[in-house]
């Protein structure tokens, strides 16, 4: 009798250990309701539409623009991301660019004025002219600027980092009017 016992309470603890192994390596995936009815909540609530934007670029001594569509959502982050990283895809398309850049990371601030953009490496070469790199933020900042994106400045960082530069400055915020007078160009 005391064998049956015995033989049944190592039976269980075999099927216990079993499963709670499976549950901990996740093998087998616990789900409680209400988290999916969250995840089902917030997909709902993120509204997004086609938006035809107009990205613009300097190349070839000249202002360029190119109209795509872009998925424009209600969050204003992913927007900003969606855009520049189409924006620098054009320009490595186009051949305006020596190397690959992309957007690594946007932050906004607490007001949603200011945006600190990350990207994964420095878009400039140690040739490249300061005329080329003032070019390329204006680029930036146009783009920005003409999809109706609501900023008032940008902060441009490598690896989250402050971009460090010789000839430009880095460690304060760019407006996002601009600093061109684009009468003349």
């Amino acid at each position: 009798m005391q064998n049956k016992y015995f033989i049944a309470i190592v039976i269980a603890s075999f099927i216990f250990g079993s499963l709670f192994f499976s549950i901990y390596h996740g093998w087998i995936i616990v789900r409680y309701p209400s988290y999916k009815s969250e995840v089902k909540q917030s997909l709902r609530s993120m509204k997004s539409s086609k938006k035809k934007v107009l990205l613009e670029y300097w190349h070839k001594k000249k202002w360029n623009k190119e109209k795509i569509d872009l998925l424009w959502t209600d969050d204003k982050s992913k927007n900003i991301q969606y855009l520049i990283n189409s924006w620098l895809t054009l320009l490595d398309e186009e051949g305006a660019m020596k190397k690959k850049v992309s957007l690594q990371a946007i932050l906004l601030s607490s007001s949603g004025n200011k945006a600190y953009l990350s990207f994964d490496r420095n878009p400039f070469s140690k040739g490249c002219l300061t005329f080329d790199k003032l070019m390329w933020i204006e680029s930036l900042l146009k783009t920005l600027r003409e999809n109706g994106v609501q900023l008032q400045s940008v902060y441009f960082l490598v690896h989250h980092q402050i971009m460090e530069d010789y000839h430009l400055d880095f460690s304060n915020p760019w407006p996002i009017c601009g600093f061109l007078n684009l009468k003349g160009l």
